[in-house]
């Protein structure tokens, strides 16, 4: 029985250490990019940035994702969950210059101290307070992430409508822009004493005006919507419409996109517009629950498999018969 016992332990003492070494590796291969300031040097040991920010993260909390300031935010709620239930026409909990510092003094410092903890790991032989330490300033990281992402969103949306022409369109930017927010908070230098909202405002109004010049393009490729030109009547038979049937049009579009489409855009248009045998049509939230992504990204691949399909609807660039081409 002792014998047994033992070979047990051993087991799962193995198994554990393998888990280790195989942490230790992400950590390695892993890029954490940081903006370096001389008063880190100074800081070595000194843990006050990190309890300042522990504290205004938790009072910061307090502001619920509907702006209700007595219901509490989980702490374990990943940046994904908090920008797609974030109401973006409620009030933000917007930061002082001060709050700004402290959350940006805190998420490089902390950056700069996992890349100094990174340089003493083995994989060969691995310590394992030294990657939960990593590992514990890593959430926390996250933490203050989403904080300044949540804290910006008014922004974002702000600027979205500006460029916007449509309810899609500011919902396509506002996306757009919290990718680009996200990396604006990674590249800002808190050291240099501007706001972060200043910084921000320019990297998405950059990024946004581009992506306008681009629709601006395609509209003028494309005028006419994708419900549109399924059901366009032409001149000659105003009481009967070319495509009678327009899924049956999609699902053959459909057919010859293989190239076009990835497995997952084809899976949602099928889910999304009910083509597949005796099945109805799906909503975003149930087809975000059977691939395990948010609603907002099942939506953002919607769109990128129908403009990727809007190919097919042009004449010149596919030999395609002449009533599909007016449809």
């Amino acid at each position: 029985m002792a014998v047994k016992l033992k070979k047990s332990f051993s087991q799962r003492s193995s198994a554990k250490q393998d888990e280790l070494k195989s942490r230790v590796g992400e950590l390695l291969r892993s890029e954490i990019r940081f903006v370096y300031s001389a008063e880190f040097e100074r800081l070595h040991r000194d843990n006050k940035p990190i309890k300042q920010v522990e504290q205004l993260l938790e009072r910061l909390r307090s502001v619920a994702v509907d702006g209700d300031e007595d219901t509490d935010v989980p702490a374990e709620m990943d940046l994904d969950e908090t920008v797609v239930l974030r109401n973006w026409s409620a009030p933000d909990p917007l930061l002082t210059f001060e709050e700004e510092q402290i959350l940006f003094r805190a998420l490089n410092l902390l950056r700069y101290r996992i890349n100094q903890l990174r340089s003493s790991l083995d994989e060969r032989k691995p310590v394992r307070r030294t990657v939960d330490s990593i590992d514990s300033m890593l959430r926390l990281v996250e933490q203050i992430r989403g904080q300044l992402v949540k804290s910006n969103l008014r922004l974002v949306s702000s600027i979205a409508r500006k460029f916007s022409a449509s309810s899609a369109d500011v919902d396509d930017f506002s996306s757009d822009g919290c990718m680009i927010l996200l990396g604006a908070i990674d590249r800002f230098d808190y050291s240099r004493g501007f706001r972060f909202s200043t910084y921000a405002t320019h990297s998405i109004q950059r990024h946004f005006f581009r992506a306008w010049k681009v629709r601006q393009k395609r509209r003028e490729r494309f005028p006419n919507a994708v419900p549109e030109l399924l059901n366009e009547v032409p001149e000659n038979e105003l009481d009967q419409p070319i495509c009678a049937d327009p899924s049956e049009v999609v699902a053959d579009l459909l057919s010859r996109a293989d190239q076009l489409l990835d497995e997952r855009e084809h899976r949602i248009l099928v889910n999304r517009y009910g083509l597949g045998v005796e099945q109805p049509a799906r909503t975003l939230r149930e087809i975000a629950a059977d691939l395990g992504i948010s609603k907002e990204r099942v939506r953002q691949l919607q769109m990128k498999a129908l403009n990727k399909l809007k190919d097919l609807l042009d004449p010149e660039r596919i030999n395609i018969d002449s009533s599909m081409a007016a449809c």
